[in-house]
């Protein structure tokens, strides 16, 4: 589960209320999680309400249930992540955390640590999801693709510089993503469809054959993108072989989301909330 609200909370605010927000078997959580809480309308605040509700029956469920507290992994990393965030959190406001606040970060780690643990467990067959290929093809269906790596700098000298420098190269794919490693850039961008860039700029592309550099930078709206297409593809439905190890990741998932639901359902109903 996301802990977005309460990282914010303690990397941004100077006073925290203790307001108390929410109460769950006998746990009050307080404005300390969330100070921004008042200032929002009633259908963010009921919103808000009942995801740390679910958050907190979940951690405590990790912690307890779950047997995480006794991990010794999870005690180090928590340590390490609280620590870091106290001192970060006292420069700003001279504060030190509060127990709540120190909770809630253990917590959400705890969680994480929990559902990595059950995503280990969890098995999906070649079978189950051969079975699930086929009953959701159409989902699988892509558009004209081009595979890429590519630069961006709006400045157009420093475009040219670096399209030369990788033309005299004889690996041009490992220079670009080395002079993109160096400027702090992804380089390798992977497959995108034929709708991700202006029709002129993937027709252009789309022409290249693949592992070639694009003849010049490319310019979009004052940026120039020095571009190498790895490959290309027509528009069609994959095999399921190439689709197999990502659909079991993804069916993965699924199940630990469906888990999570039916966890956080039963032990909602067994909770006091006040």
């Amino acid at each position: 589960m996301k802990k977005i609200l309460a990282i914010l909370a303690l990397a941004t605010s100077i006073v925290f209320a203790s307001n108390t927000i929410v109460t769950v078997n006998g746990h009050a959580i307080t404005e300390d999680i969330v100070p921004t809480f008042n200032k929002l309308d009633d259908t963010k605040k009921e919103a808000v309400k009942n995801q740390l509700i679910n958050e907190y029956l979940l951690s405590n469920y990790a912690l307890t249930k779950g047997g995480i507290s006794k991990d010794k992994k999870f005690q180090k990393i928590a340590k390490a992540q609280v620590d870091s965030i106290q001192k970060a959190y006292k420069a700003k406001t001279k504060k030190d955390l509060t127990k709540e606040q120190i909770d809630n970060i253990k917590g959400s780690i705890a969680t994480k640590f929990m559902f990595a643990k059950k995503a280990q467990k969890t098995k999906v067959s070649d079978k189950e999801a051969k079975e699930f290929f086929n009953k959701n093809k159409a989902k699988f269906k892509f558009p004209e693709s081009v595979e890429i790596a590519s630069i961006a700098t709006k400045d157009k000298k420093e475009a040219e510089q670096i399209f030369k420098q990788i033309k005299k190269s004889k690996n041009k794919a490992a220079t670009l993503m080395k002079i993109a490693k160096k400027m702090k850039q992804r380089g390798y961008l992977g497959w995108l469809p034929k709708n991700a860039f202006p029709a002129d700029v993937f027709k252009k592309l789309y022409s290249m054959k693949a592992n070639s550099l694009v003849k010049k930078p490319i310019e979009v709206q004052g940026v120039y993108n020095i571009t190498y297409v790895v490959n290309k593809r027509k528009a069609g439905t994959p095999k399921f072989s190439e689709v197999k190890d990502n659909l079991k990741k993804m069916m993965v998932q699924q199940k630990l989301g469906l888990w999570a639901e039916k966890t956080i359902k039963e032990l909602r109903s067994k909770a006091t909330i006040k």
